[in-house]
Formats: C-alpha cells, sequence, structure tokens
C-alpha cells in the first residue's frame, strides 16, 4: 500500500470519528439545540376556567341524577346553581361563572362545552355604591356603609349576576357580625335591579384581604 492510500484511510477514519461524534453529543444532550439553548418547557396545567366548569358540570349532573328533569328548571330559572357556586369551594371561586356554565350545562344533561377563555365579568360601579351609601345616610347606617370601599358587578351568565362590596374589616373568620349586618343592610335596600339587565342572586361582603366574610341572597 503507498503513501496515498494510507493518507486517504486515515481521512475517512478522522472524518467517520467526527460525525460520531456528534452524534453522541446529541444523544447526550437529550435533543437540546446545538446553540446550547433549552427548549421550552410544555405546559400541561389545566387552565382554571375549564377546571371550574368541569367541576360545575359534575355538580350540576349529580343535581339531575338525584332530582329529575325538573332540576333543570330550579337552578336555571331560580338561580340554584349561583346560589351552589358559593359553596362549592376553591373550584369554583377561580372562575365562578365557569363553574355556573358548567353546572348549568350538567344539570340540563347538555354535552359539555368547555370555555375557551375566562368566564366571569367584574365591573365596578361607582354610582350603585353611592345610591346604597345615600340609602345608608338616611337610614341612619353610615358607619356601616363607611366601611364600603368599592363596589363590584360580578356577571356569571348573560342573566345573573352578583354583587361583591369590599371592605376595610379585617381579615377573619366569615360570618363576623359586621359583615353580616352590611349584607342584610344591601339587601334591604335592593329593589328590582336598579336599571340593570338581568337579576341579582347574591352579595357578597370581602374583606380588607379579598376574602368572603359573608354572602346573602338578594
Amino acid at each position: 500500500m503507498n503513501h496515498r492510500s494510507v493518507r486517504v484511510i486515515g481521512m475517512t477514519v478522522a472524518a467517520l470519528a467526527g460525525l460520531a461524534g456528534l452524534a453522541g453529543l446529541a444523544g447526550c444532550g437529550g435533543g437540546e439545540p446545538l446553540d446550547g439553548s433549552a427548549p421550552g418547557p410544555r405546559s400541561s396545567a389545566v387552565p382554571a376556567y375549564v377546571a371550574a366548569y368541569r367541576a360545575g358540570y359534575t355538580a350540576g349532573k349529580a343535581v339531575y341524577d338525584s332530582s329529575g328533569k325538573g332540576a333543570a328548571v330550579r337552578e336555571t330559572v331560580w338561580g340554584g346553581c349561583t346560589r351552589r357556586a358559593l359553596q362549592a369551594g376553591s373550584a369554583a371561586e377561580a372562575d365562578r361563572g365557569a363553574w355556573v356554565r358548567g353546572c348549568l350545562g350538567g344539570v340540563a344533561r347538555a354535552p359539555e362545552q368547555l370555555p375557551t377563555g375566562p368566564v366571569t365579568k367584574r365591573t365596578t360601579d361607582a354610582e350603585m355604591l353611592e345610591r346604597f351609601r345615600a340609602r345608608a345616610r338616611a337610614e341612619g347606617e353610615t358607619r356601616q356603609a363607611d366601611h364600603v370601599r368599592v363596589l363590584t358587578v360580578v356577571q356569571l351568565t348573560e342573566r345573573d349576576y352578583d354583587v361583591e362590596l369590599s371592605t376595610d374589616y379585617p381579615a377573619g373568620p366569615p360570618g363576623k357580625p359586621g359583615s353580616e349586618s352590611l349584607a342584610r343592610s344591601f339587601v334591604d335596600w335592593w329593589d328590582g335591579d336598579h336599571g340593570r339587565d338581568g337579576t341579582a342572586r347574591n352579595v357578597l361582603v370581602l374583606g380588607a384581604d379579598g376574602k368572603r366574610l359573608t354572602a346573602q341572597r338578594i
């Protein structure tokens, strides 16, 4: 074998070794890009509004199974699902509107229609708050109403909504006397829907930390 043949064989072996080395690096890197950047993480978390919808749907199906077809009318027309959402825990609080939508679907035995985004819509209403405060002043309940900092209309469905009163009451266990008295005062003042479309179902009093202190039907 002449020197030229030896040189060609040596170059071929070196090239094959280099390719093998690159393949080994790719295998050891777990498929990472050659520029060294790691692939982005794949999120498998279920959105809160989807989890809330599914929890509500399950609850609605259970109501139908225990009460029959009449449950659909009761839960829809009389706001049963909106009341149940208040006792459904953290699953509902993530998106109460999505939970109610799921409950209404479940109790009607309708196919699941998962929401594509958050369902609950919150809008502040300073005018309604001022009207409530005016009534409180007329009734000698000024100090009680003065605890309210923000009034929020919480749209749950196209027709149903709750009213949330955010207060400066300190955080504490639900059922504090001051918060319950405030909720009763609001319910006593409420008459009709004050020019809003739809039906108000509940009033919720929230503490300074944003957590619910009490809730009453309107």
